[in-house]
């Protein structure tokens, strides 16, 4: 299976794009919740679209540093929480990567990320391509499974009452006793005579 395409879409569903054993080009649309293994598999490519977008948060820091973000939540800073990756496209059998993500700003909104090709061969292009390849590596995997072996998240169900009568045996609102009727209001007639 050789990837061109993994995205995340916001039904927290997956869309691919691969080519299988025979060369064949197959677009495969995830109906089902992705797992969370795969959620997290995608959230540990947040750090290098940061970085490779030279992000302020991550500016002058190492991939560690900007990876340790993830225990310490609690900083707005924190690029697990100010920045989502939702797609990564591949090229040249797998060699070369870019990834696709949103910045979320202060004030209300989202810029869109790209990164720019990055050749995972070439150490020029990224100083972090070892620990990025087996980042893709986990995500790659996760992506198999969930095509394969259906390793789907669970997502909640919800319960249509329609067609329950929670008051099944009681008086329902339309019915009224035909002893309690309603008092008249209003004047009373005059008496003429």
């Amino acid at each position: 299976m050789e990837f061109q395409k993994i995205q995340l879409t916001r039904q927290k569903t997956l869309n691919v794009t691969y080519k299988n054993g025979d060369g064949d080009v197959i677009n495969f649309t995830g109906a089902n919740v992705v797992h969370k293994d795969l959620r997290d598999a995608m959230n540990a490519l947040i750090p290098h679209l940061g970085i490779i977008t030279e992000q302020r948060e991550c500016y002058g820091r190492s991939l560690k540093d900007v990876q340790g973000d993830r225990i310490t939540d609690d900083n707005n800073d924190s690029v697990f929480k100010r920045f989502t990756c939702e797609s990564v496209s591949f090229a040249n059998d797998e060699r070369e990567v870019s990834l696709t993500g949103q910045r979320i700003l202060m004030k209300r909104g989202v810029i869109a990320l790209t990164t720019p090709k990055i050749n995972l061969e070439d150490n020029d292009d990224y100083n972090y391509n070892d620990v990025l390849d087996l980042d893709l590596d986990a995500l790659k995997f996760e992506t198999k499974a969930y095509i394969e072996e259906r390793k789907w998240g669970v997502k909640e169900a919800s319960i249509d009452f329609k067609d329950i009568d929670p008051f099944k045996g009681e008086v329902k609102a339309d019915e009224v006793p035909m002893d309690a009727q309603p008092k008249k209001r209003g004047r009373k007639p005059k008496k003429t005579a």
